[in-house]
């Protein structure tokens, strides 16, 4: 970028300017320091008259962002006409904020450079844009109450985050209930998970543990854990309780100590 901007004779401060963001931000990008968005990138393209270069590097900037054996389940989620998850531990990729997002990759990769982070958060966020698109997948996550209660990032960032939440599960095509506390044993266990189907082709479930993930078209662990997803919703909340519980719980944190 710092060579098509010498090229077309700008200075930082006016490139700055022309992209509507502040010049330690150009300056970052420049110097390999900032991960810059996908919008910044197309931006950036066209002010400078790149003719797709710069616009061109963004992808490999992102892919790089994810291992090798994650890369086929973004591919996956991509295609999928619908997604249905389980998740006791953190919220999920797609219904995260920024600030979530960084507190959750610095906390799982704290010895990682400043720029990698931003490189995984700007993936993480990249992903998000199915949501935005004008024929989404059907989005259908059920979260144990522990992920809203387990305050990522601090009261701040998390309270942002169960605001976004209850913004999200508004939304048509998601589909947000929370199993709460008193329900005492589901069939999910501790143990979370994701079906994506698809239009053409079987469906695909994804399971995660600490060494990594697994892809599988099994029809049998399909069968297995679409019961158990079915069973799970099942126990939880409706979709309104959850969001009022989600409501409750934000309240608490503004209400209280960090």
């Amino acid at each position: 970028m710092q060579r098509y901007r010498l090229a077309a004779g700008l200075a930082r401060r006016e490139l700055a300017e022309r992209l509507r963001c502040a010049e330690a931000e150009v300056e970052r990008v420049e110097n390999a320091e900032g991960m810059p968005s996908r919008s910044f990138a197309v931006e950036a393209d066209r002010l400078l008259a790149a003719d797709g270069a710069l616009a061109a590097l963004w992808p490999s900037l992102v892919k790089s962002a994810y291992p090798d054996w994650f890369w086929q389940v973004i591919e996956l989620e991509q295609q999928a006409s619908f997604v249905q998850e389980f998740e006791t531990v953190a919220v999920p990729g797609l219904l995260q904020t920024e600030a979530y997002a960084r507190a959750v990759f610095t906390t799982a990769h704290p010895v990682a450079p400043a720029l990698h982070i931003e490189q995984y958060v700007t993936a993480r966020l990249d992903r998000q844009r199915i949501l935005d698109r004008r024929d989404p997948p059907q989005i259908m996550i059920t979260l144990d109450e522990a992920v809203l209660r387990r305050r990522v990032g601090g009261s701040r960032t998390m309270s942002e985050q169960l605001g976004h939440l209850v913004t999200l599960a508004e939304l048509p095509k998601v589909h947000l209930q929370v199993i709460p506390f008193s329900v005492r044993e589901h069939p999910g266990g501790m143990t979370p998970f994701r079906i994506m189907g698809f239009r053409e082709g079987p469906d695909v479930l994804y399971g995660e543990s600490f060494m990594g993930g697994q892809v599988t078209t099994s029809a049998h662990q399909l069968r297995q854990h679409q019961l158990a997803f079915n069973l799970i919703q099942a126990n939880a909340l409706s979709p309104q309780d959850s969001r009022t519980l989600i409501s409750r719980l934000r309240k608490e944190i503004d209400g209280g100590p960090d």
